[in-house]
This record gives structure tokens, sequence and C-alpha cells, in this order.
């Protein structure tokens, strides 16, 4: 976790004119999606605009800026890098945009306190590097967020961090100059946040052996738990799977034996309730 925290932090490296992701291809793709689940990094640019289905939030892109190298594939943890924005022009700054989702991340991102009091701990940590604001609550958009503000190394730094959708989303601003920053800083009014009404509701440690009905083993053997969100529908069915991070077969086993659970019906407020939860899941085999 902290090493996801760091990179969250660090915003893209302003060396040459080049942002630079090393990633491998098959273990690092996107997780199996079933039937119209969006994904979390399927956001995108267009006309001048990045918009995430998922998170159900826009960001109109500073004048002049547009999409930087794609960033790496998920991480085992559910940390995403969702998109890297650049200047057109002389490379200034990077604008890096992520989320670790929080049904399998540490207590550092319990909350966007947590995360972002972490990210002061980590950067204070870092030689050369000065912490210039430290964290606070306030509202962006009309949002609540916290944020950090360090520098070093000749670039100053604002991380932003809210909660959507059991994620924290990171907007990561970093400038050659304070000018810059200021002006990305005021980039971020113009975020608009939907209210995600197709989005089930978020419910953490609802996969445990009192609320499983039936359940069918996936036919793959992995010696560490791979991540998996799950909606789970009012009935108790399995609606949609997603590994977070896991190979082309992997994927499939778990699909095709997941989506053969059933589950009690959950309840919020007494109500049978579509709701979207996390499995960390690790074959009997190798538990043993």
């Amino acid at each position: 976790m902290r090493r996801a925290i760091i990179v969250c932090c660090v915003v893209g490296l302003v060396a040459g004119g080049v942002v630079v992701w090393r990633h491998g291809a098959e273990l690092l793709s996107l997780g199996a999606v079933t039937s119209d689940m969006p994904s979390p990094d399927a956001g995108r640019v267009t006309d001048g605009v990045y918009r995430n289905d998922y998170f159900d939030l826009a960001y109109p892109l500073p004048e002049g800026w547009t999409q930087g190298v794609g960033g790496p594939g998920p991480s085992a943890n559910g940390y995403y890098v969702l998109e890297t924005l650049v200047p057109k022009g002389e490379f200034a700054g990077t604008i890096m945009i992520a989320a670790q989702d929080m049904f399998f991340a540490g207590e550092e991102a319990a909350t966007t306190a947590s995360m972002i009091g972490a990210v002061r701990e980590a950067m204070s940590q870092v030689d050369g590097m000065s912490i210039d604001a430290e964290p606070a609550a306030l509202s962006v958009a009309g949002r609540a967020m916290h944020r950090v503000d360090f520098s070093g190394v000749g670039l100053h730094r604002s991380q932003f961090v809210t909660e959507i959708r059991c994620h924290i989303v990171s907007f990561g601003l970093t400038a050659r100059d304070q000018e810059l920053l200021d002006k990305l800083r005021a980039s971020l009014s113009g975020l608009a946040f939907g209210a995600n009404k197709s989005a089930p509701p978020c419910v953490k440690d609802f996969v445990v052996a009192d609320n499983v009905v039936e359940r069918v083993e996936p036919e793959l053997v992995t010696f560490e738990p791979i991540a998996v969100r799950l909606v789970i529908g009012a009935r108790g069915d399995v609606k949609h799977v997603r590994a977070v991070r896991a190979s082309a077969g992997q994927r499939r086993a778990l699909e095709q034996a997941l989506l053969q659970w059933k589950f009690k019906p959950p309840t919020i407020d007494g109500r049978p309730t579509q709701i979207e939860t996390g499995l960390l899941y690790k074959s009997a085999v190798a538990a043993r």
C-alpha cells in the first residue's frame, strides 16, 4: 500500500518531456467484465473532456492540454492509473487521475483523510521534499475532498482525493512553477460529478461464509489472492464479475464459477437491495 500511495503522489516524472510507464501485457491486462458492467479505467478523453462512466465524473482539460502516455494496468490491490494529462507544448507539468479500490487496500485507504495523511507522511520522509500545505478538508466543485501540497527537486505538487463508489479517486497535479500549479488547481473547479444513480451501493465484507448459500470453485490454482469485484442482485444471484488483475485464464475461470454463486439476499435498511462488493479469492488447493 505504501508503494501505491507514493506512486499516487509522484504524479508523473517531468524529465526531458517524457512520461514513461512499463507494464506486462498479459498479467496486467484489464479484469474480466460481464455484461454491461463498466470498468474503473474505461474512461476516455473526447472533445477536450475526460469522462469516466464508472465514477460518473467529467473533467474539462485545461486549455492546451491533452492525453499523455497510457498508464499501467491495475495493481493487485486495485490501484488504477485512470488517465495522465500533459501540455501540448512545452512539457511543464502533469495531471494524473487515479483510483484506489477501498475494498482491497489497507488502513491507509480506509478514508480520504487517512489516505491524504499517509501521502503527507510518505512525502515528508523523502529527502529534499517539503510539505507546503498540511492536509485539509475542502469542497471542490461541490464535492468533499482532502488536499495536501508539497514540493521538491524543482517541482510543485498538489494532491486532491475524494471517495466515489468505494474508491479513493485522486487528482495529482505537478508543475515546474507555482503559477502553473495554481492554474491546474483552479481547473478542478470545472469537475462535474453525477449522482451515479445506476451504480449499486457498495458494501464491504459482504462475502463471508454466513452469507454464501451456494459456491462453485473456479478451475484454477492461485497462490496469491485475486481481487474480484462482484455485483450481487437483490435475490442473492451474482450479476457481474470483474477480476481486478489476473491472467486471461484466471479471469475466465473466475467469471464462469462466480456467476454460479448464490448469496443470502443483501439488505439495506431491511430491504433487499442489489449491491457491489469485493472478494479476495484464493483457491482451496493453494490455501492448504
